[in-house]
């Protein structure tokens, strides 16, 4: 393996071209304090949009003492699986019914990570007679999502009203002859940018 990644630093390879500019900055950055909005990276506070911390919650007092609590009772690796498989416990049940209460409705279902939650809602939502129209800069896992789609698949313009018209109108003559729906997807802050939507 360290043979591998010598190559890589020598530009020896596909894998390597840009690693001395992009390793530290693009892939492994560094980022240094607690986990916050605003972190250090390389000597410097940076706002902070790759963690998944959205709310705020990790550095609570209370989540910290709650969750030093649980693994000190259960160890840190508990439950040690993939739910589906040997890792759902009375602790997601609870919590799930907990957040369907909150949220008034019949039923939630928990995902263990933002990449997993959208790829699973995307194959959720549509079918192989399904048209996905989603704008060029959406975030990574939205792109992996799509690409898993069986069916047709059409891009517009980041922030293009008017290429997202002309997509829409494809899609729409596509939808009709297989008696299909179109998803659209776009974001509000487009994470792998920073980028509003406008």
């Amino acid at each position: 393996m360290r043979d591998l990644f010598e190559r890589i630093k020598e530009n020896k390879g596909p894998l390597g071209k840009w690693a001395s500019q992009a390793e530290g900055y693009f892939v492994f950055p560094k980022l240094e304090g607690p986990i916050s909005n605003r972190m250090s990276f390389r000597g410097k506070e940076v706002i902070t949009w790759s963690i998944n911390d959205y709310l705020g919650l990790a550095n609570l007092p209370e989540i910290k003492a709650v969750d030093g609590a649980a693994a000190l009772e259960h160890g840190a690796a508990y439950p040690m699986g993939a739910r589906m498989m040997s890792g759902h416990t009375d602790f997601h049940e609870q919590l799930q019914n907990e957040l369907a209460e909150f949220v008034e409705k019949e039923a939630t279902y928990l995902l263990n990570f933002g990449y997993q939650g959208i790829m699973s809602t995307i194959d959720a939502l549509v079918s192989k007679d399904d048209i996905i129209v989603y704008d060029v800069d959406a975030h990574a896992c939205i792109i992996d999502g799509v690409r898993l789609h069986m069916g047709k698949r059409y891009m517009f313009k980041h922030n293009d009203v008017a290429d997202l018209k002309v997509q829409l109108d494809r899609a729409t003559k596509l939808a009709t002859e297989q008696n299909g729906a179109i998803l659209v997807i776009t974001e509000g802050v487009f994470g792998m940018s920073g980028n509003q939507e406008s």
